[in-house]
This record gives structure tokens, C-alpha cells and sequence, in this order.
């Protein structure tokens, strides 16, 4: 009998589903190489914080450790081998974030209807207080060349203002000495949505994007407008990766190198996204990067969802997408602490029950692993998905370190042979994999794209699953449930004309 390969081509959700030529779903998995990944579930580490986590970054200190900073409502935290936090601060209300920059030794978060809040010295201090100097209370900051600075002002959401150079605990009275100062975005743009800094300040405004250079007295910083109709509606999809920003726009899914913008979801997934997002809640998209798998991931409220319980994944080592379902608060990259076998046992139960080799990144310190806070979440152990437990408030610092999640494909429809009817005996699934414990399911449609029939069979030791069905057009949906497999690269279908033997 005839087979014909079908691969697990990229997702592309947006496209027609007759010969579309990748995948139209493509879940808890990540794009690589020939095919797909797998997509590890979330590992509680019995940490928490009071309360769900609105914002949260991760730096290193003089040492090159991990410091993730983050905040709660009305409440600022540092993590180190602990987690420290400083309450009693205004709430920035629901939908807002904090903001974080490093500054040298220092540390800088802004919150909506906050004083800007600073750690004095990375490597030892973690209680935040007031920042010195009488800065502004500001949304947005960011280190810009030698200046702090800020944006979306309280008085003035269009305003950016700076500190003096090298030195953002002094005055921030505007000085031609210092080179402290201010100054008013184009107001047609919308409020300051989020500063990018480095050599040069990439700012988003809800509806275009400037970039400021130094050019020092008296103007110090000057503006140009990269784009004039393209900003950002949210500010944490802005993720940033060297000298190009990742971004969530009014119509979809953007880059940009700070000189011009480009698209990376159009005819993609951009209607996609707009159908499953909750556009209510579409401003709180928030992103991270998974540097172990060359990935960004961006969090989202899914349709009629008031939680983050969908991802986004955008690989910028292959360019293609996938999705995971997965419930979080805030997503940050984390640094995976050295575990020794005490620590091991205690995780996982029995060293028997470790998935992989002692010897494996996941258990070296310095891993960068993408991290997530959970609220309700407080682990008793290892966990495939989520982590077990309950708490009505807190939110608990979890690592995707778990079981590789359940992970589902669908490939676009394809004819076996052109124009005439096919029965199809097996599906044969095309995977790097130890366990065979997968399902796949034939639809068949006719001509008008109606269903005809649908078979659905389990693969055994053999490794191919057993349908019978009959059709002209047909999809297949392949399920792997959790367990062992490294890569998925597309499936076999064998088959023969129909009313023949």
C-alpha cells in the first residue's frame, strides 16, 4: 500500500485549512529544528509571595546570581536564595505592573501612584525605599546611556524625564550642569507604554514609537519618530532581545531594530490571536524570554478568561510559532539553582522517579530556565503541569523544570491522491520517542468541507496507529500524552484507492 508523508510543518493558524502546508494547531510544544519540542510543565519551589505578582524581572548582581525583583499590589520583593518582601506601598491598581531597571548597583521600580522605589546595592540590600533626588512618580523606567530614565509621568503621560548624568539618586531638577531634564512625546501618539534602554531609548507609545539619541546640552536627548501608526497597545508584550523589541501592536505581532518595523505575525497568527484573546484584558499580554529553548513566550488571557491561561510562543531561532495552555500570573527568566541530591529527593519523591541523567543541564546552577509566579499555587512536590496545593492569595515562584505537558497538533487538510477517494488503514507518527503512548485521529471531510467520518486509534509497541476511514480530504490530529519524547516531525499515512484490495 502507498504511504504519503505529511510533516509537522509550521503553525499557521491564519491559513486556509485545505492544503495548508503546516499545522493548524500546534500546543505545548516549541518550534525547533524539522519540527517540534516539547513544552516541560511547572515545578512549585516553595516559595511565595503575599499575593499575586503584577511584574517581575529577572538581573544578576556583581556575582553574576540571579535577582529576580518583582511586586505584588501594593508590595515590592526581591529573590535571591529567598524571597524578601517590603509591603505598605500605594496599589497601582488591576491591569497595571511594576517596572524595573538596573543601574549599576542600584535597582529601580516605578508603579502607577508610586514614588519610584529603589534597592541601594544589588548584591546585599532587599527593602526598597523611596528613591533620593525628588523624581516624578512614573508607570516606566529604564537605563538610557549614563541617565535613568522615566515615562508616563502622573502629571504628563506623554513625558519622559531623565536624572542627572550617572547619577539617578541626585537632584532631578532640570539642570544644564547635571544635563537632568524633561520632555513632551507627541501627544497624537498616546501615552508612554514602555522605554527600552541601552545606548538609545526606544519608547512606545500607545500609537507610534520615537527613538531618542544623546546629543547632549542643551537638548541632551532628540526624538525622531520611527513609526506614526504603530505602537503598543500593551506594555509588557514589549520583549527585548539585543537591539531588536518584540511587540504586540493594534494589528498583531511586530519587530523592531530601532530603526524600522517590521511584521511577524501577519497571514500567520495574528487572527488568530485576536480570536482567542480576551480583548478586554488584551493590555496585560505580558512576555519573557526562554533563552534554553531560543524562544519568547508571551501570557495572555485566553476568550472570556479574567487569568492569564494561555501562551503564545514565538521562536526567533527557527521564526515560527506554537501555543501552550498553561495558567500564570507573570512569567520571568530565572537562573535554575544548584540542586544536590537531598534537594533532588525531596522534589521528585525517590531519585528512582528523576526524568533524564544526573548529569543533565536541568539540575546545573546557572541553567537559564523560564520561570512563572502561580497564584493558589504551593507545590507538595514535583508536578507534570501544575503545581499541587492551594492558597487563596499567595503566588508561588515555579520553574518549567516538570514533565513534558500533553501536546496536540493538527495538520492542514491534504488529499493521499488528488481527486479521488482514499481508505486509510494506519498513522504512523513520525517522532523521537521512548514511549508509543500516543493517539492520532483521522478526519475526513468531502468536497464542501463537510465531515464524512472521523477514526481515532492508539499507537502500540509497533509505533503506528491502527484507523480505518475513508475519504477524499482528510486532517490529522495527533496527541501525545505526557511522557518521554524529544522531537515530532510529522506522521505516515498509509492508504490505498478505495474500493480496491
Amino acid at each position: 500500500m502507498p504511504v504519503v508523508e505529511i510533516p509537522l510543518g509550521e503553525w499557521l493558524p491564519d491559513a486556509p485549512s485545505f492544503k495548508n502546508t503546516g499545522c493548524e494547531i500546534a500546543d505545548n510544544c516549541y518550534p525547533v529544528p524539522g519540527g517540534y519540542g516539547r513544552f516541560l510543565g511547572l515545578v512549585g519551589q516553595d516559595e511565595t509571595v503575599s499575593d499575586t505578582v503584577q511584574g517581575a524581572e529577572q538581573l544578576y548582581n556583581n556575582s553574576g546570581s540571579s535577582v529576580i525583583v518583582g511586586g505584588t499590589d501594593d508590595s515590592l520583593f526581591v529573590r535571591t536564595a529567598t524571597i524578601n518582601e517590603t509591603t505598605g506601598l500605594s496599589s497601582i491598581g488591576s491591569g497595571e505592573a511594576w517596572d524595573f531597571a538596573q543601574f549599576n548597583d542600584f535597582v529601580i521600580a516605578t508603579g502607577n501612584g508610586n514614588a519610584p522605589q529603589y534597592l541601594s546595592d544589588i548584591d546585599s540590600d532587599t527593602t526598597w525605599s523611596g528613591l533620593t533626588g525628588s523624581p516624578p512618580n512614573a508607570k516606566r523606567c529604564a537605563k538610557v546611556g549614563d541617565f535613568l530614565m522615566l515615562g508616563c509621568i502622573s502629571s504628563a503621560p506623554n513625558r519622559i524625564q531623565w536624572s542627572a548624568i550617572n547619577d539617578p539618586t541626585g537632584a532631578w531638577a532640570a539642570s544644564r550642569r547635571t544635563q537632568a531634564g524633561s520632555a513632551d512625546l507627541d501627544a497624537a501618539l498616546g501615552e508612554v507604554q514602555r522605554i527600552v534602554g541601552g545606548r538609545y531609548a526606544t519608547v512606545f507609545q500607545e500609537r507610534g514609537i520615537q527613538r531618542l539619541d544623546y546629543v547632549g546640552p542643551p537638548v541632551v536627548w532628540r526624538a525622531r519618530i520611527i513609526s506614526a501608526s504603530r505602537g503598543t497597545l500593551a506594555p509588557f508584550s514589549v520583549v527585548n532581545l539585543g537591539y531588536f523589541s518584540f511587540f504586540l501592536a493594534q494589528d498583531g505581532w511586530f519587530i523592531t531594530n530601532g530603526s524600522q518595523v517590521e511584521p511577524i505575525g501577519t497571514q500567520r497568527v495574528n487572527r488568530w490571536f485576536r480570536d482567542n484573546v480576551n480583548q478586554d484584558r488584551i493590555g496585560e499580554v505580558q512576555g519573557a524570554i526562554d533563552w534554553q529553548n531560543e524562544c519568547i513566550v508571551w501570557s495572555f488571557h485566553g476568550e472570556g478568561s479574567e487569568v492569564r491561561n494561555r501562551l503564545l510562543v514565538y521562536s526567533f531561532a527557527e521564526g515560527r510559532w506554537s501555543t501552550a495552555t498553561v495558567t500564570v500570573d507573570w512569567l520571568v527568566g530565572s537562573n535554575l539553582d544548584g540542586i544536590d541530591l537531598d534537594s533532588l529527593d525531596a522534589i521528585y519523591g525517590d531519585l528512582d522517579s528523576i526524568p533524564g541523567s544526573l548529569d543533565s543541564s536541568e539540575f546545573a546552577a546557572g541553567d537559564r530556565r523560564l520561570a512563572a509566579f502561580v497564584k493558589g499555587a504551593i507545590s507538595s512536590g514535583f508536578s507534570t503541569g501544575f503545581s499541587t496545593g492551594f492558597n487563596a492569595t499567595g503566588s508561588e515562584y515555579n520553574l518549567f523544570a516538570g514533565d513534558p505537558l500533553e501536546a496536540e497538533w493538527v495538520t492542514g487538510e491534504f488529499q493521499p491522491s488528488p481527486s479521488r477517494r482514499v481508505f486509510v488503514s494506519e498513522v504512523t507518527p513520525l517522532m523521537e520517542a521512548t514511549d508509543w503512548d500516543m493517539t492520532a485521529q483521522l478526519q475526513f471531510r468531502n468536497n464542501r468541507g463537510q465531515e464524512e467520518a472521523s477514526s481515532t486509534a492508539t499507537a502500540g509497541w509497533a509505533g503506528f496507529c491502527a484507523v480505518r476511514g475513508e475519504g477524499q480530504k482528510m486532517a490529522v490530529r495527533l496527541t501525545k500524552p505526557s511522557g518521554p519524547w524529544q522531537r515530532a516531525q510529522g506522521i505516515q499515512v498509509r492508504f490505498r484507492p478505495a474500493g480496491f484490495r
